[in-house]
C-alpha cells in the first residue's frame, strides 16, 4: 500500500465512523466500537517496544493491545489497528510498535489513528473562537485530551496538522508536565496511567477457535500470546 494524503486518510476516517453510526464530532468510545464490531480483543503485559497486534481470518478479528502502556496510548493503538482490520486489502499478523522504520501501512494507520480519534470538526468545535484566531490555550488543550481520550503528544501532533498550531507553541505545550497540569486544571489523571490488563473483549468461544485454524502465524512469540487468552478467561 502507498502512503496516503492526509485528505485520503481523513475521507477513511470519516467512512468508518460512519459505517459505527458515530458523527464527525462526538469522541470515540474504542471498548463499545470492540464489543458492537465483536472484535476479540485482549489487553496483556508486552515489551515497552510494543504497542500492540492485530489479526484477521475471514469474519474473525482480533486485537492485542499493551496492558503496560499508557491507557490514552491503549486507545490510540486500537484505532491504529482497526486501520489495519478495515482497510488494508492482505493483513498480515506484526507487531506494531516504536523504535523501528515505518512502513507505509505503520504510517497510515498512525494518521487515520489520529484523524479517527479526533475528527477536524470535533476539535475545532471545543475550541472557543477567539483562539481559533489568536492561540488555543493550555485549558483547551487539556479539555480536548480529555474528552477525546488522547495523550498530549498525540493532540499536539494533531493541532499542528491541522494548523491550529505553530511550532514554537508546539515546543511550548510539549515541555509542559502532562499529568501535573491535568491535576491544575482539575482533571483525573487516570487516563495517563497505565492499566486494563488481562482485560478480554469479545466473544472468546468462537472467535478464538477461529484464530487458531490461522496457519500463518509461525512466528512461537504470537503462538504463545494466542494461547495465553485461554489463561486469561479460566
Amino acid at each position: 500500500m502507498k502512503r496516503l494524503t492526509l485528505a485520503e486518510i481523513e475521507i477513511k476516517a470519516s467512512k468508518l465512523r460512519s459505517i459505527l453510526g458515530l458523527n464527525e464530532q462526538e469522541p470515540i468510545h474504542t471498548k463499545s466500537i470492540l464489543r458492537k464490531e465483536n472484535i476479540l480483543t485482549v489487553y496483556r503485559p508486552l515489551s515497552e517496544m510494543a504497542y500492540g497486534l492485530s489479526l484477521k481470518y475471514k469474519d474473525s478479528k482480533f486485537i492485542l493491545v499493551n496492558s503496560n502502556t499508557r491507557r490514552c496510548r491503549q486507545h490510540y493503538t486500537i484505532a491504529h489497528e482497526l486501520f489495519h482490520l478495515y482497510f488494508e486489502e492482505n493483513p498480515t499478523p506484526h507487531l506494531c510498535g516504536s523504535g523501528v522504520v515505518k512502513s507505509n501501512e505503520e504510517y497510515n494507520a498512525d494518521l487515520f489513528a489520529s484523524a479517527f480519534l479526533m475528527p477536524r470538526n470535533g476539535v475545532i468545535n471545543i475550541i472557543p473562537e477567539e483562539e481559533l484566531n489568536k492561540k488555543v490555550s493550555l485549558a483547551t488543550i487539556i479539555k480536548l485530551e480529555q474528552y477525546f481520550s488522547v495523550s498530549r503528544s498525540s493532540l499536539l501532533i494533531r493541532l499542528k496538522t491541522l494548523g491550529l498550531l505553530n511550532q514554537s507553541q508546539f515546543d511550548e505545550f510539549s515541555a509542559m508536565p502532562v499529568i501535573d497540569t491535568a491535576k491544575a486544571y482539575g482533571y483525573d489523571t487516570a487516563l495517563y496511567n497505565i492499566g486494563n490488563e488481562n482485560l478480554v473483549i469479545g466473544d472468546f468461544g468462537s472467535n478464538a477457535r477461529k484464530l487458531y485454524e490461522l496457519g500463518k502465524i509461525s512466528e512461537g512469540h504470537y503462538i504463545e500470546l494466542l494461547n495465553s487468552i485461554s489463561d486469561v478467561e479460566g
